[in-house]
């Protein structure tokens, strides 16, 4: 009985052994990425055209901080790498990448929005998405007219994607959506027409003044 007992124990082990084996022949699909990489973007154009779109501004009082803002314009050659960028990382078939191209277009042509993260060393003060807030942020071409926000939003879900596609985002600041016509109120005029040579975020408030500016000489990505 001693002989069969091992006999049971050696069969059992083995079949242990070959579970995996089994269960690994049944994907057909080989891996052929690394589940790491130094390049989050893969070497594409995505990082290059974020970062010219991606300024910085800060306030001080003294050595104190007052604001710390990062902010990306999404302009269209930015949402043009921005679709791509996202076509590729979740193998979007042709007709859904179509489809997000032209989403992207179509709010470019309507609006002139801006992802910005803030920090406020006072945290009851990041509140550009109040009425009441001690900040009032302004759009302005060439210095010229200031042109407030159509909405400004904050980003409460802020997860993985939003750090992927604006890497400046981190846990310490607020994220808000900041949009803009795309024409003067009741007109069809452009508030930013072929002829401005820059377009500028301000931010003004108790704590003090602050501007981003993006030149507008070079649309190409």
């Amino acid at each position: 009985m001693k002989v069969l007992s091992n006999g049971i124990k050696l069969a059992g082990i083995l079949g242990l052994l070959l579970v995996p084996l089994l269960l690994g022949c049944q994907s057909s699909h080989p891996i052929d990425e690394a589940g790491q990489t130094a390049d989050p973007y893969k070497g594409g154009e995505y990082s290059a055209v974020a970062e010219r779109w991606t300024r910085e501004a800060r306030i001080y009082r003294g050595f104190d901080v007052e604001l710390i803002a990062q902010a990306t314009f999404k302009a269209v050659p930015f949402r043009k790498a921005y679709a791509e960028e996202y076509a590729r990382v979740y193998l979007l078939t042709d007709t859904a990448r179509t489809r997000l191209e032209d989403d992207q277009k179509a709010a470019a042509e309507r609006y002139h929005d801006f992802i910005l993260a803030a920090f406020v060393p006072e945290i009851k003060w990041n509140d550009f998405d109040k009425k009441d807030s001690v900040w009032k942020v302004y759009l302005t071409t060439d210095g010229q007219t200031l042109l407030e926000p159509l909405e400004i939003r904050r980003i409460r879900k802020v997860d993985a994607a939003i750090s992927h596609f604006y890497p400046f985002v981190t846990p310490w600041k607020v994220v808000y959506r900041l949009r803009f016509p795309g024409t003067y109120s009741g007109t069809a005029v452009p508030v930013i027409d072929t002829d401005e040579k820059s377009v500028s975020l301000v931010f003004t408030g108790v704590r003090g003044k602050a501007t981003m500016q993006w030149d507008l000489d070079d649309q190409a990505p």
